[in-house]
């Protein structure tokens, strides 16, 4: 039993706005961990930079050589740390979200525009779609 044009139409949009909610909170999630990667990258850095600023300073008193091996240490870890970080590019997969954001937003305004006219075959390839 084939169902009424309009139905599909409801049915498409529904879930594609459903989609699109999904999606705006994805984007959040990742803009919020995006600002707490920022913090942390410039705390390692700021610590690796006093680390060495310290190492430098301490190299030319008269301290023993395990203490600078350790500071030397501790600041290699920070600088290691502050690598990781900044390889995990979070502004690649905002980008991509929100791309799929206006996708999805431009197959709402499609299904709207169709004014209950979508077949059964449309309703598929836009469920497969996302």
């Amino acid at each position: 039993m084939d169902e009424p044009g309009f139905l599909i139409s409801d049915k498409t949009k529904d879930y594609l706005e459903r989609k699109l909610n999904e999606s705006n909170i994805k984007i959040k999630k990742l803009k919020r961990k995006r600002k707490i990667n920022t913090v942390l990258i410039i705390t390692t850095v700021g610590f690796s930079l006093i680390i060495s600023a310290v190492i430098a300073t301490m190299s030319v008193s008269i301290i023993p050589p395990v203490a600078i091996t350790i500071l030397s240490m501790a600041s290699m870890l920070l600088t290691g740390v502050n690598a990781r970080i900044n390889f995990q590019d979070r502004q690649i997969q905002i980008t991509r979200e929100i791309e799929k954001l206006d996708k999805i937003q431009a197959k709402i305004d499609y299904v709207v525009s169709c004014n209950g006219d979508l077949t059964k075959e449309e309703y598929q390839q836009i469920r497969n779609e996302f």
